[in-house]
C-alpha cells in the first residue's frame, strides 16, 4: 500500500533534520526560521510499504502570515495524508504544543514525536509521555534524531497508526467553554458549500481567520450575527488553549531519579529549601551563610532554565551591543586568512592541486597529442579549453570547501542565529530585518537559493527589496575568480582584498537598502520577528560532513556541466574566426594565422571601449576581460575559466593591477547568473528583476570606476587620492547636515519622532 506522511511542526524544532533521517536526504537544515521555504516530498520503501515523505515549512500556527506558512496550512486543509507527524522541541513543548491543538482542531491524523529528547537528558530529566497520549488522544514518540533506532520507531508507530485505523477526532474540553454551537449553526451551509471542516471553520471565524472568511464569504448578516456572540472571543481561545496546555503539561517533564537525589542531598545536607516557602523561612532566620548558599543555589537554577532556552554564558560575549558585530568581524576575518591567507591550509591544497592539473595533465596532455600529430586547435581546444579552463576552477575546491567547513560550523554551533539577532534593530532602520539576514547570508553560498528563503517575510515590499539586494552578497561561485586574480596582484594581502569584496557586497547592499527605505513607495511596513535561539552545540561530525559533500559535490556538478559546456563555446568562439591571409578570406583556427581575428574578438572588441574607463576594456587583450564578463552571465565560475583559456590573469590584464582590481569589483556587483535572474523572476517579478539586473549593472560601472581611478592615483600620487577622499568625506558630512536640518525645519520643541506637525499642536517650531 502507498501512504503519504507529513512532517510539521514550529520552526528550528530539528524537523528537516527528522526528514533526512528518515529519508536519507540531504536538505539544508540550519538553526534559523525559514530554512525550509516550501514543500519537499521523497518516496522511501519501508517494510515493504511505499511512502511518500513531505517536510513541510515550520509554522507556529494554522492561522499564517506569509507564504511559506500557507503551504503547510493548504497540506493540512487539503487532508491527503494519511498521518501527519508533529515534531515538537521537547525543551520548549509547551510552546510548540499550540500547533498541536490546532492540528487537533482541524481533525488531522496526527503522531506526536517530541525530538532532542538527548539534550533533555543530559539535564537529568525524563518525560512522561503516557500522560500526553492519554490526554491528548494520540501516539506519542520520544526521540533523538541522531539515534537512526529513534527513527526508525517513529516510521513504525507512524505506520501502525495509518494501518489500524487508530485515528478518531480529538475531543478538547476547552472547546466547550466557547460558543463554538451558536457559530456552527450560522455558517453550516457556507462550510458545506465551501467544502471546509465545520468545526474547524467554526473555530477559524473566532480566530478571526481571513483565509477562511474568504472561502465562507459570509453575509453581512452572518457576520452581525457571529459580532453578536460576544467581543475578544480570539483572545478567550487562545487563552483556553494555553490554560489546557498548562493542565496536561503538569508532570509531564519529570527530574530523573538521579536529579532528584541531587535535591534531596542539597536539602539535607546544605539544607537548600525545596519550596518557596521553606525559602521564605530561611530568609526570615537570617543566617548569612545559609542565605548566600540558597542564592547561589537559585542562581544555578536561574542559569541551566536559561540554558534550556538557548541562553548561554556566551552570549554576554556574542550578543554584547558594544563586542558583537567588532567579534563577528573578526571571526570572518580568520576566517578568510586561514582560508585565503598565504602558506595557509587552503594555500598548500590549492598549490597541490594546481601541481597535479599542470604537471600530470597539462603538459602530458600536450606532449602526447603533439607527438602523434593532432591538429593545433584539438591540442588547443583539449589543454587550454578544458584542462586549463576547467582547471583554472577546479583547483580552488579546497578552499571553497575549507570556506564551508568554517560557515558549517557557525551555522550548526547556533552563532549564525546569534547574528540575526543583534543585527535585527540595525536592520530595521533600513526597512530590513533580522529574517532578511537569514537570506542574505545564504547568499554567501548560493544567491538562486538565497532569494528563494525570503517567502518568509512577511512584508511585501521588504521580501522584494531583499530579494533584488540578496545578489549584491557574494556566491562562493565567485570565489575563485577573486581568489585567481588576486594571487596575481596582490599575494601579500590576498585575503584580506578578498575579504574587503564581502564587505563591499554587503554594505552596497545595505546602502541601497536605507536609501529605498527613504522612498515612500518603496518603504516596509510594520516588521515582526520572530527567531527561535537555539542553544550552542557541539557541531557533528556527521552533519558537517553531509554540508561539505552537498556543496563539494554540487560544485564539480557545475563546473563538470554548465561551465564546460559555456566553456567550451566560449573557447570556440574566441579560436576561431575570418581574416585575411595572402589577400584571400579565410576562415580557420587563429593560432594557425596571426591574420585571423575570431567571432568573439569582433563582437568583443564592438563594446570593449564601453568598459575603458574601468581599465580593463582597453589595449590588445580588453575583449578578452569583457568576453568573461558575458560568459559569466550563464554562471560565475567561467568568468575564471574563460579567463583561464585565454592564458591566466597576466595575460588578460597585464601588468595593471588597477585593472585587475577594477575587473574583481564589477565582477562582485554586475549582473547575477541566469538562475538568479530566474529566481528573482519567480519571487519578486519581470519588473524587479530588470530593474535589480539594470541597478547591479550601473553600481557595478560606478563603483569600479572609481577604484581604478582611486588605485591609479595611488600608484602615481598618493597625495592627490588622499586629498580626493578627505574632500569627499567632508562634502559628505556637509550634506548629511544640510539634509538633516532640512527634514527637522518645521519639527516642534516636544513632538516626538522627525515628523513635521505643521504647528498645529500649538508647541514652538525649532
Amino acid at each position: 500500500m502507498d501512504y503519504n506522511i507529513a512532517l510539521i511542526g514550529n520552526p528550528n524544532v530539528g524537523k528537516t533534520s527528522v526528514y533526512n533521517k528518515i529519508t536519507h536526504s540531504f536538505e539544508h537544515v540550519g538553526n534559523w526560521t525559514g530554512v525550509t521555504v516550501e514543500a519537499v516530498s521523497k518516496e522511501i520503501l519501508f517494510e515493504h510499504r511505499r511512502i511518500t515523505v513531505c517536510d513541510l515549512p515550520g509554522l507556529y500556527s494554522l492561522t499564517v502570515y506569509s507564504p511559506e506558512e500557507g503551504v503547510s496550512r493548504d497540506a493540512v486543509c487539503a487532508g491527503k495524508q494519511q498521518a501527519i507527524i508533529d515534531v515538537c522541541d521537547v525543551n520548549d513543548l509547551s510552546r510548540n504544543l499550540y500547533l498541536t491543538l490546532q492540528l487537533l482542531e482541524a481533525g488531522a491524523p496526527v503522531v506526536l514525536t517530541l525530538n532532542m529528547m538527548d539534550e533533555l537528558s543530559r539535564r537529568g530529566q525524563i518525560v512522561n509521555y503516557r500522560k500526553l497520549e492519554a490526554a491528548l488522544g494520540l501516539p506519542v514518540v520520544p526521540m533523538a534524531t541522531k539515534y537512526h533506532a529513534e527513527v526508525h520507531m517513529l516510521l513504525s508507530v507512524t505506520v501502525d497508526y495509518i494501518e489500524h485505523r487508530r485515528h478518531k477526532r480529538a475531543e478538547l474540553p476547552y472547546l466547550k467553554k466557547l460558543p463554538l454551537e451558536q457559530v456552527k449553526t450560522i455558517i453550516e451551509k457556507n462550510a458545506e458549500k465551501a467544502g471546509v471542516d465545520l468545526l474547524y471553520a467554526a473555530i477559524k471565524v473566532l480566530e478571526n481567520d481571513t483565509f477562511i472568511l474568504e472561502k465562507l464569504a459570509l453575509s453581512d448578516e452572518q457576520k452581525a450575527g457571529i459580532a453578536a456572540l460576544g467581543e475578544g472571543l480570539q483572545d478567550k481561545l487562545a487563552a483556553a488553549r494555553y490554560a489546557y496546555i498548562d493542565k496536561i503539561m503538569d508532570g509531564v517533564i519529570m527530574s530523573s531519579v538521579a536529579d532528584e537525589h541531587h535535591e534531596m542531598h542539597e536539602h539535607s545536607v546544605h539544607d537548600v529549601p525545596l519550596t518557596a516557602s521553606e525559602r521564605d523561612e530561611a530568609e526570615k532566620r537570617g543566617d548569612e551563610d545559609e542565605i548566600k548558599h540558597i542564592r547561589l543555589h537559585g542562581k544555578i537554577k536561574k542559569n541551566e532554565d536559561l540554558k534550556r532556552r538557548g541562553f548561554s554564558g556566551l552570549d554576554r560575549l556574542f550578543l554584547n551591543k558594544y563586542l558583537a558585530l567588532p567579534l563577528f568581524f573578526v571571526i570572518m576575518l580568520a576566517i578568510f586568512l586561514v582560508t585565503f591567507g598565504d602558506y595557509m591550509p587552503g594555500y598548500w591544497m590549492k598549490t597541490g592541486l594546481e601541481w597535479i592539473f599542470d604537471n600530470a595533465l597539462h603538459d602530458p596532455v600536450q606532449k602526447g597529442l603533439t607527438s602523434i600529430g593532432a591538429w593545433n586547435w584539438v591540442t588547443g581546444l583539449v589543454t587550454d579549453g578544458i584542462i586549463d579552463g576547467l582547471g583554472g576552477v577546479l583547483v580552488f575546491l579546497p578552499q571553497i570547501v575549507l570556506m564551508f567547513l568554517f560557515l558549517a560550523l557557525l551555522e550548526d554551533s547556533g552563532y549564525i542565529s546569534r547574528v540575526a539577532f543583534m543585527t535585527d534593530g540595525l536592520f530595521r532602520k533600513i526597512g530590513l530585518s533580522g529574517r532578511s539576514v537569514f537570506t542574505m547570508l545564504m547568499g554567501f553560498g548560493c544567491s538562486a537559493t538565497a532569494v528563494l528563503t525570503s517567502r518568509g517575510m512577511e512584508d511585501e515590499k521588504m521580501r522584494k527589496k531583499t530579494v533584488m539586494l540578496t545578489p549584491f552578497m557574494s556566491c562562493s561561485a565567485r570565489f575563485p575568480v577573486y581568489s585567481a586574480i588576486c594571487a596575481a596582484y596582490f599575494s601579500g594581502g590576498k585575503a584580506f582584498v578578498i575579504f574587503g569584496m564581502y564587505i563591499l557586497g554587503a554594505a552596497v547592499a545595505l546602502a541601497y537598502a536605507a536609501i529605498l527605505n527613504k522612498i515612500k513607495k518603496f518603504k516596509s511596513g510594520e516588521m515582526s520577528f520572530i527567531m527561535e535561539m537555539p542553544p550552542y552545540r557541539i557541531p557533528t561530525l556527521t552533519r558537517v560532513f553531509q554540508i561539505l559533500w552537498h556543496n563539494a559535490k554540487a560544485f564539480i556538478i557545475r563546473v563538470g556541466t554548465v561551465v564546460f559546456a559555456i566553456n567550451i563555446i566560449v573557447w570556440l568562439l574566441s579560436s576561431f574566426g575570418v581574416g585575411t591571409v595572402d589577400g584571400n578570406t579565410v576562415f580557420g583556427y587563429c593560432g594557425d594565422h596571426a591574420e585571423i581575428k575570431s567571432f568573439l574578438e569582433y563582437f568583443a572588441s564592438a563594446i570593449a571601449p564601453l568598459f575603458a574607463p574601468l581599465g580593463f576594456g582597453a589595449g590588445e587583450h580588453g575583449w578578452q576581460a569583457v568576453t568573461a564578463l558575458i560568459s559569466g552571465l550563464a554562471a560565475k565560475e567561467v568568468v575564471l575559466s574563460s579567463i583561464e583559456s585565454f592564458g591566466g590573469a597576466e595575460v588578460v590584464f597585464g601588468t595593471d593591477g588597477c585593472a585587475a582590481l577594477a575587473f574583481v569589483v564589477f565582477t562582485l556587483l554586475y549582473v547575477p547568473c541566469i538562475a538568479t535572474l530566474a529566481a528573482i523572476r519567480k519571487e519578486a517579478g519581470w519588473k524587479w528583476m530588470l530593474g535589480g539586473a539594470a541597478l547591479q549593472l550601473a553600481t557595478a560601472y560606478v563603483i569600479s570606476l572609481v577604484f581604478y581611478w582611486m588605485g591609479v592615483l595611488f600608484t602615481y600620487n598618493v597625495g592627490a587620492a588622499v586629498s580626493i577622499i578627505i574632500v569627499l568625506v567632508v562634502a559628505a558630512i556637509v550634506a548629511a547636515v544640510i539634509a538633516h536640518a532640512v527634514r527637522t525645519r518645521n519639527m516642534c520643541i516636544g513632538c516626538p519622532g522627525a515628523k513635521n506637525c505643521g504647528g498645529s499642536c500649538g508647541r514652538k517650531k525649532k
